[in-house]
């Protein structure tokens, strides 16, 4: 079976939508038309723990061929760009970055909560070892299973930018995520090492599946 494309936007979230972030009426119309789309696959939506104000959205496909097909119908896309607009805030457009996993990434985003991070080579250093260390990490925190709140990490080179490797795992909640990094002693080596050579963002995610 091959693996997924996974789009990832996010942009301020309307009102409505801080409000309600598990509302699935205000994602329906632009869910809907995302649905109606050849080799579109599973789409998730929620609001950033973090600050409780920034949508995601989490859209699969089947290859990034058919979501950019999608991007360059003059009829639809525009349509569906006003139709965003009932949860991700009207004033431009919002970040998109595609992540190709290396795995299967539906079980992480189907946690109570997904951590999405993101890894961004600094200068001079080697995206190889970086590739080699997220591998090592993703695989270190997901043996520790479900019994230490870790569900099947999944991670991958980014379209958009040759520097940056997404990754997504999925927690039982973020405290979960917190304790494990504090008590974990070869995770956190490894996320050390790691910011040697990367930059390391990252946010929680509390996603619902569409």
């Amino acid at each position: 079976m091959s693996l997924p494309t996974i789009e990832v936007v996010w942009k301020e979230a309307t009102e409505a939508f801080r409000a309600n972030p598990k509302d699935r009426s205000l994602v329906k119309e632009s869910f809907d038309i995302l649905s109606a789309q050849q080799g579109q696959l599973q789409k998730y939506f929620g609001v950033k723990h973090e600050d409780n104000a920034t949508a995601y959205g989490i859209i699969s496909w089947a290859s990034m061929e058919d979501h950019q097909r999608l991007i360059d119908n003059a009829e639809v896309y525009p349509i569906l760009g006003k139709a965003i607009g009932s949860w991700l805030k009207p004033n431009g457009p919002p970040t998109m970055i595609h992540v190709c996993p290396t795995s299967e990434p539906y079980k992480a985003c189907e946690a109570p909560v997904t951590e999405i991070a993101w890894f961004t080579l600094k200068e001079g250093q080697s995206k190889g070892e970086l590739e080699q260390l997220v591998d090592t990490l993703a695989k270190t925190i997901g043996a520790a299973g479900e019994a230490k709140g870790v569900y099947s990490p999944a991670w991958g080179p980014t379209v958009e930018k040759d520097n940056v490797l997404g990754l997504f795992i999925g927690w039982s909640s973020v405290e979960a995520h917190w304790d494990f990094v504090k008590s974990d002693k070869a995770s956190a080596d490894l996320i050390t090492k790691i910011k040697t050579i990367a930059d390391v963002d990252l946010v929680h995610v509390p996603l619902t599946k569409w």
